[in-house]
């Protein structure tokens, strides 16, 4: 595990890619001061969160024909405490043949639709002068350069934002589950395959066309700079952090994130996803794979989600019992 400390360090490069695609994990707080940046751990940090690791999230065991593949609900950011999954997880990710994730973030091929600027012309009829303002404002409040995040989208550049604003409660993109698994998977040789695809995804944040994409551009900046958003953005972690699942099919009843038609149908469509990656989830199990599939947590709750979509698929789900540690990965 010492050895992910370099590796980490190379993959930050591909973090807007990661946050934009995955803004949806947080709700943010609005500050005033410039957030701290993420810190830096060394190897030997490293190696003692590995030993102090507790087991957070959410973990099912799936069963069918004989074989067994897990679910994993993960945090998208997460605090420097969190970086090294706990004991039940990395059993699971040592005991499968393929990690499974909504995207591949060490592919950066397969990432590109959602870094290209898009069309220009789509760009300045969203953003009018008065998004313009808004976003030069947001991007001072985040202590980042007018010019940071240019070559995005717009509604790209507010989810960012959105993303980044978990700094001022601790909570970092560089430190984010999904990015941690997947550099584990591939220091074991283990393949990451993606469920969805960049441009899904993009299509879902930016719009099919430039009414869309502002609709969603401004939803995005009202919460960003919504009032609530920090009590929320901690709830939500510590609900994680616990493995509450109770607390986490609840959200939609406290987050504040469903006031308007375009939240609501935001999320309808975000959770509209949960059938096609049941689906390539099942093929690879029955392809003779035991597959670690880890995506975001809201995936994960709920009567429509991931757990009750296999049940109906043929799969035993069971939620993994707390065990002790595991050998060293």
């Amino acid at each position: 595990m010492s050895d992910a400390a370099p590796v980490l360090a190379r993959d930050r490069r591909w973090r807007w890619v990661v946050l934009c695609a995955w803004w949806l994990a947080v709700l943010p707080v609005w500050a005033d001061t410039c957030p701290p940046p993420a810190p830096t751990l060394s190897p030997a940090q490293l190696a003692q969160a590995r030993h102090g690791a507790t087991n957070r999230g959410l973990l099912w065991r799936i069963e069918h024909g004989g074989r067994t593949s897990w679910l994993y609900g993960t945090l998208h950011v997460a605090r420097v405490d969190w970086v090294v999954p706990g004991p039940d997880v990395l059993r699971a990710l040592q005991a499968s043949d393929v990690l499974a994730l909504e995207l591949n973030p060490l592919d950066a091929e397969s990432l590109k639709p959602l870094t290209e600027a898009g069309d220009p012309a789509r760009t300045r009829q969203v953003l009018t002068p008065a998004r313009r303002a808004r976003l030069a404002d947001a991007l001072a409040h985040a202590c980042l350069p007018p010019n940071a995040l240019t070559s995005l989208r717009p509604a790209l550049r507010a989810a960012t934002l959105m993303a980044l604003s978990g700094r001022a409660q601790g909570l970092y993109p560089e430190f984010g589950i999904d990015m941690v698994l997947a550099v584990l998977a591939r220091q074991a040789k283990k393949p990451v395959r993606a469920l969805e695809t960049a441009a899904l995804q993009l299509a879902l944040l930016a719009g099919r066309n430039a009414e869309e994409e502002a609709v969603l551009f401004d939803s995005f900046m009202d919460t960003l700079q919504a009032p609530h958003g920090g009590a929320v953005l901690g709830r939500l972690a510590r609900a994680w952090a616990d493995g509450d699942e109770a607390a986490l099919a609840s959200y939609p009843s406290w987050c504040g994130c469903l006031d308007t038609a375009a939240d609501r149908a935001l999320m309808q469509d975000m959770l509209a996803r949960n059938g096609p990656m049941a689906d390539k989830i099942a093929a690879l199990h029955h392809s003779g794979q035991r597959v670690l599939a880890a995506v975001g947590a809201l995936h994960l709750v709920g009567p429509d989600a991931l757990p009750e979509l296999l049940r109906a698929r043929g799969f035993s789900v069971q939620r993994v019992p707390t065990r002790s540690a595991p050998k060293p990965f």
